[in-house]
């Protein structure tokens, strides 16, 4: 009797000095605890005030006074209150008239007997949010409970069947064990960051790939301020992570597993997950159209990249940038000429193989004692004929190779190699002069094809500067076999597109085939202009990007990237500077065409895709792009004077 007096003693109390504090609004997290029915209760509210945890419309029960810090934990036997599964309960810090805390429901509590033999799986390992947001988990069992949380104040975790419920609560970083009821051993780490309220995440220049067992690769980071740390690896025993400045360093340790690494900057006030999975070696071996391409100085040469595991690759080194950078977009790489030398370039298929080739950098018709082919590796048919550049070395040039007679005939004309397919088949050939010799690798194939190959357009005329896009259709797998001309035109094939400019006055003929199939011959003419310039396309002002772009944005860029979809023939709205649905829908058929995940927003693989194609911005679509600028921001001020009138 008499502990009942006090008792309601301390509820009047609670009841009375809460009505004079200024509380905050507590949270509640609950768990089973694996040992029974037992379930654990965390509180955070106000310090040194009553928890009331109420299960019913009028049952409560008092369960104690939380500490200096507002901190209160506790187990609670769900048979003890009669509390069953999926009652929706909350606690008051402070009385019965104190402050409610969230709504969650009690959780599955059984006896210890029943262990789950099932691994136990979370959808992610990894989580990151921003104070206040909210997220929920599945996990791969329906009767869970929380083990430990290393640091409850950053992040309430709520299980409930198979689903697990974090919510963000304040900056920092927190473990969370989960495990099946009735067990110790099978449980899963999930990793929880917490960022300020509106902190932009860190962006990665890839992400949410594999590696196989063995296999190194980096990837750059990006975003916030200051140096960057690796804050968690879920998973070290298949993915070894570290850094370097903004390079991570990443290495696959094991052949299966998935591996969430959380980077932050070192106030933690930015991070990022980046998210890679390791696994045993493709055995499908990588290739290449060309195994040892040259590229003219400042200009761009495209190799089909096949085998791997399907078409996504990646450059794992490149030993002299400076001299020849590589871009991949599908299974194109596109080798763009910065200086004169030679690159050994390494390419590796995601989950796959790797494979290299060494590509020359040069002028054409250059003599400085290199022997370098436009092609050192040509695809041709049966009774087609195709034409190689030979540059460097000294005249006369020379061809010889053994049995090759009866696969293609040869001839030299100056420093044009003319090959001939004669039979399918393939061959090695020296093309030689006095100074040395280079290998020409030479496949003839037959000329029955089951899909033609066509072009949209066979003659296009173009001016210095110029660029014109035309649309190739077959089989797929589509490479430029020969440029008569690359100094006067330079051409690259991204998906089905055929981008060509022109760079010099004059003309080309270019040949273009497809994967074991047919070729169809394109002819290009560049002509001068009162309005052309007659110096390389150095100057040429060429379409690039300062940020990634999405629905709602607006400016130059916007309608840079529209001016861009149009000339690509993607877009055929009116461009007005404003990121609407027409240039989302344009953006995803780009996105379509050449592999890319059809998001609508421009972000790194589109971007990197879109300035790859080196689109030219003439002075006609710059001012174009300036005076829309100039109409849209008076539209703009005007709209802003109407709201104001309205507001009236």
């Amino acid at each position: 009797m008499r502990k009942n007096i006090l008792f309601l003693i301390f509820i009047f109390c609670s009841i009375f000095f809460a009505t004079y504090a200024s509380a905050m609004t507590p949270s509640l997290s609950l768990s089973a605890t694996g040992t029974g029915d037992e379930v654990q209760i965390n509180v955070t509210g106000d310090s040194n005030a009553s928890v009331l945890l109420f299960y019913t419309n009028s049952a409560f029960a008092f369960l104690g006074t939380t500490n200096s810090s507002g901190n209160f934990s506790t187990i609670v036997n769900s048979s003890t209150n009669s509390i069953t599964i999926n009652t929706q309960v909350y606690v008051k810090v402070g009385g019965v008239a104190g402050t409610q805390s969230n709504t969650v429901s009690w959780p599955y509590v059984q006896a210890s007997s029943n262990n789950s033999t099932t691994t136990l799986t979370l959808s992610q390992t990894a989580l990151l949010l921003n104070a206040g947001q909210t997220s929920v988990l599945t996990a791969g069992a329906s009767y869970l409970y929380l083990s430990s949380n290393t640091n409850p104040a950053i992040a309430n975790i709520n299980l409930n069947a198979n689903k697990v419920t974090v919510t963000a609560n304040a900056y920092g970083s927190t473990i969370a064990k989960i495990c099946v009821v009735g067990s110790t051993t099978n449980c899963v780490n999930l990793n929880v960051t917490v960022q300020n309220a509106g902190t932009q995440q860190l962006t990665f220049s890839q992400n949410n790939f594999s590696l196989y067992s063995g296999q190194s690769t980096t990837v750059n980071v990006s975003g916030g301020s200051g140096s960057y740390i690796i804050s968690n690896n879920s998973n070290t025993n298949a993915i070894q992570a570290g850094i370097n400045g903004s390079v991570i360093n990443l290495s696959a340790t094991g052949t299966s597993g998935a591996s969430s690494i959380t980077v932050c900057t070192s106030n933690m006030n930015y991070c990022g997950i980046l998210n890679v999975n390791s696994t045993s070696v493709n055995s499908t071996a990588v290739t290449f159209s060309q195994t040892n391409p040259f590229v003219s100085l400042n200009q761009n040469s495209t190799v089909t990249i096949y085998g791997g595991a399907g078409t996504n690759f990646y450059v794992s080194s490149n030993s002299n940038p400076s001299v020849v950078q590589a871009n991949i977009v599908g299974n194109i790489l596109t080798l763009i000429g910065n200086s004169i030398g030679s690159s050994t370039i390494n390419i590796c298929a995601y989950a796959g193989s790797c494979a290299s080739l060494t590509a020359n950098v040069g002028n054409i018709g250059s003599s400085d004692g290199l022997i370098v082919l436009s092609q050192s590796s040509i695809s041709i048919l049966a009774g087609q004929v195709s034409n190689i550049t030979i540059s460097g070395g000294s005249a006369p040039y020379t061809i010889s190779s053994q049995n090759s007679t009866n696969i293609f005939n040869s001839n030299i004309s100056g420093n044009i190699l003319t090959i001939y397919g004669v039979n399918p088949g393939s061959a090695t050939a020296s093309v030689c002069s006095s100074t040395g010799c280079v290998n020409l690798s030479v496949i003839v194939g037959n000329t029955n094809s089951t899909t033609n190959l066509s072009l949209s357009q066979n003659n296009i005329s173009l001016n210095i500067g110029q660029q014109s896009t035309i649309f190739v259709s077959g089989n797929g797998g589509y490479y430029i076999a020969n440029n008569s001309s690359p100094n006067v035109a330079s051409v690259n094939i991204i998906g089905n597109s055929v981008v060509v400019s022109g760079n010099y006055a004059g003309s080309s003929n270019l040949s273009i085939c497809q994967s074991g199939g047919q070729c169809a011959n394109l002819y290009v003419t560049v002509q001068s202009s009162t309005t052309a310039q007659t110096t390389p396309v150095n100057t040429v002002v060429y379409f690039n990007l300062a940020r990634y772009l999405g629905a709602g944005d607006k400016g130059d860029d916007v309608l840079q990237l529209q001016n861009a979809l149009a000339k690509l023939g993607f877009l055929s709205a009116t461009p007005n500077g404003y990121y609407g649905l027409a240039t989302a829908a344009a953006v995803k058929a780009f996105q379509k065409n050449n592999g890319i995940r059809q998001t609508g927003n421009v972000g790194g693989l589109t971007k990197s895709a879109l300035e790859s194609l080196k689109i030219s911005l003439s002075s006609t679509s710059t001012a174009q792009t300036n005076q829309m600028a100039s109409l849209q921001a008076a539209i703009n001020a005007l709209m802003a004077q109407v709201r104001a009138l309205q507001g009236q």
